[in-house]
């Protein structure tokens, strides 16, 4: 149980401190969060004794990514393939933090 809500906590810091020693890099810290929030995420479901659809979810994660991509390219004409991972990559942070504040809202 203490683990649920330590690791998370670690990334935070973690975060923090990449983004206080690198402040002008093009890697930020938040990029760290979802490696920390998908494992916490796991831990709930384990703790809780119930399926866990993370595979699931994240292939309809990557499926909504591929429209929005593909929507993306459609409207701009050109492309920028690293632009485009930062934008799914972003995606995903989010998506894994508001995963677990719901897993956790549900254990609870």
């Amino acid at each position: 149980m203490f683990s649920i809500l330590i690791i998370p906590l670690i990334g935070l810091a973690l975060a923090f401190i990449v983004n206080k020693i690198f402040p002008k890099a093009q890697f930020r810290g938040y990029d760290l969060l979802p490696i920390f929030f998908i494992y916490g995420c796991h831990l709930i479901t384990k703790q809780q004794q119930k399926p866990e659809f993370l595979p699931y979810g994240f292939f309809v994660f990557f499926f909504l990514v591929i429209l929005l991509a593909v929507s993306d390219a459609v409207k701009n004409k050109n492309l920028s393939l690293g632009k485009t991972m930062r934008k799914i990559w972003n995606y995903l942070t989010v998506n894994t933090i508001f995963w677990y504040l719901g897993l956790l809202f549900m254990m609870i």
